[in-house]
Protein backbone atom coordinates (compact mmCIF):
# COMPACT_ATOMS: atom_id res chain seq x y z
CA UNK A 1 0.00 0.00 0.00
CA UNK A 2 1.16 3.48 -0.75
CA UNK A 3 0.84 6.85 0.96
CA UNK A 4 1.01 9.68 -0.10
CA UNK A 5 4.10 12.01 1.15
CA UNK A 6 1.87 14.40 3.28
CA UNK A 7 -0.78 12.40 3.81
CA UNK A 8 -2.85 13.65 6.79
CA UNK A 9 -2.13 11.84 10.22
CA UNK A 10 -4.94 10.51 12.26
CA UNK A 11 -5.27 12.65 15.07
CA UNK A 12 -2.35 12.16 17.97
CA UNK A 13 -4.29 12.53 20.74
CA UNK A 14 -6.54 15.12 22.66
CA UNK A 15 -8.13 18.03 20.39
CA UNK A 16 -6.44 20.38 22.91
CA UNK A 17 -4.08 20.28 25.91
CA UNK A 18 -5.93 21.00 29.28
CA UNK A 19 -3.04 22.03 31.16
CA UNK A 20 -2.32 24.55 28.58
CA UNK A 21 -5.57 26.14 28.63
CA UNK A 22 -5.15 25.57 32.93
CA UNK A 23 -2.10 27.77 32.50
CA UNK A 24 -3.73 30.77 30.07
CA UNK A 25 -6.73 31.19 32.61
CA UNK A 26 -4.31 31.50 35.43
CA UNK A 27 -2.07 33.92 33.43
CA UNK A 28 -5.62 36.46 31.60
CA UNK A 29 -8.38 34.97 34.01
CA UNK A 30 -11.75 32.79 32.75
CA UNK A 31 -13.09 35.99 31.01
CA UNK A 32 -10.62 36.90 28.82
CA UNK A 33 -10.08 33.00 28.43
CA UNK A 34 -12.88 32.88 26.76
CA UNK A 35 -12.86 35.64 25.01
CA UNK A 36 -9.52 34.05 23.53
CA UNK A 37 -11.82 30.46 22.25
CA UNK A 38 -14.52 32.91 21.02
CA UNK A 39 -12.22 34.82 18.86
CA UNK A 40 -10.72 31.14 17.82
CA UNK A 41 -14.29 30.02 16.67
CA UNK A 42 -14.00 33.09 14.67
CA UNK A 43 -11.28 32.76 12.55
CA UNK A 44 -12.24 29.09 12.02
CA UNK A 45 -15.75 30.14 10.78
CA UNK A 46 -14.38 33.10 9.18
CA UNK A 47 -11.64 31.06 7.12
CA UNK A 48 -13.28 27.79 6.54
CA UNK A 49 -17.02 28.49 6.21
CA UNK A 50 -16.51 28.71 2.47
CA UNK A 51 -12.24 28.51 1.84
CA UNK A 52 -11.02 29.95 -1.13
CA UNK A 53 -9.63 27.61 -4.02
CA UNK A 54 -6.44 29.83 -4.24
CA UNK A 55 -3.64 27.94 -2.64
CA UNK A 56 -2.37 31.06 -1.80
CA UNK A 57 -5.27 32.25 0.24
CA UNK A 58 -5.91 28.59 2.14
CA UNK A 59 -1.76 28.84 3.09
CA UNK A 60 -2.49 32.17 4.46
CA UNK A 61 -5.74 31.12 6.39
CA UNK A 62 -3.81 27.97 7.54
CA UNK A 63 -0.96 29.51 8.63
CA UNK A 64 -3.04 32.31 10.63
CA UNK A 65 -5.07 29.24 11.83
CA UNK A 66 -1.97 27.37 13.05
CA UNK A 67 -0.54 29.86 15.44
CA UNK A 68 -4.33 30.79 16.95
CA UNK A 69 -4.76 27.14 17.71
CA UNK A 70 -1.81 26.24 18.82
CA UNK A 71 -1.05 28.77 20.93
CA UNK A 72 -4.35 28.03 22.95
CA UNK A 73 -3.14 24.48 23.04
CA UNK A 74 -5.75 22.88 20.41
CA UNK A 75 -2.49 21.21 18.72
CA UNK A 76 -4.48 19.27 16.14
CA UNK A 77 -6.01 21.77 14.27
CA UNK A 78 -2.45 23.70 14.51
CA UNK A 79 -0.73 20.58 13.40
CA UNK A 80 -3.57 19.96 10.66
CA UNK A 81 -2.93 22.97 9.29
CA UNK A 82 0.78 23.14 9.08
CA UNK A 83 0.68 20.10 6.72
CA UNK A 84 -2.35 22.37 4.98
CA UNK A 85 0.36 25.22 4.16
CA UNK A 86 3.01 23.25 3.37
CA UNK A 87 0.79 21.31 0.72
CA UNK A 88 0.02 24.93 -0.54
CA UNK A 89 3.64 26.02 -0.90
CA UNK A 90 4.35 22.98 -2.70
CA UNK A 91 1.80 22.71 -5.06
CA UNK A 92 0.30 19.45 -3.80
CA UNK A 93 -3.04 18.23 -4.10
CA UNK A 94 -5.64 20.13 -1.29
CA UNK A 95 -8.34 17.66 -1.05
CA UNK A 96 -6.97 15.55 1.66
CA UNK A 97 -5.53 17.98 4.34
CA UNK A 98 -8.24 20.24 3.63
CA UNK A 99 -10.67 17.78 4.81
CA UNK A 100 -8.41 16.86 7.57
CA UNK A 101 -8.90 20.63 8.73
CA UNK A 102 -12.30 20.93 8.46
CA UNK A 103 -12.31 17.61 10.66
CA UNK A 104 -9.92 18.95 13.17
CA UNK A 105 -12.27 22.09 13.03
CA UNK A 106 -15.19 20.64 13.81
CA UNK A 107 -13.56 18.78 16.55
CA UNK A 108 -12.19 22.03 17.76
CA UNK A 109 -15.63 24.04 17.99
CA UNK A 110 -17.36 21.13 19.42
CA UNK A 111 -14.63 21.59 22.26
CA UNK A 112 -14.74 25.40 22.68
CA UNK A 113 -18.70 24.84 22.92
CA UNK A 114 -18.01 22.21 25.38
CA UNK A 115 -15.52 24.65 27.58
CA UNK A 116 -17.70 27.52 27.23
CA UNK A 117 -20.72 26.00 28.68
CA UNK A 118 -18.98 24.63 31.51
CA UNK A 119 -19.49 28.19 32.45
Amino acid sequence: MSVAPHAPAPPAGPIYEPRTLAELEGIFGHAHLMDLLDRLRTEIDQRLQAPSSDPIVLGQDAHILLSASGSLGFHDLSQRCVEMERSCMEGADLAAPLAAVRRSAEATLMAIRNLQNQT
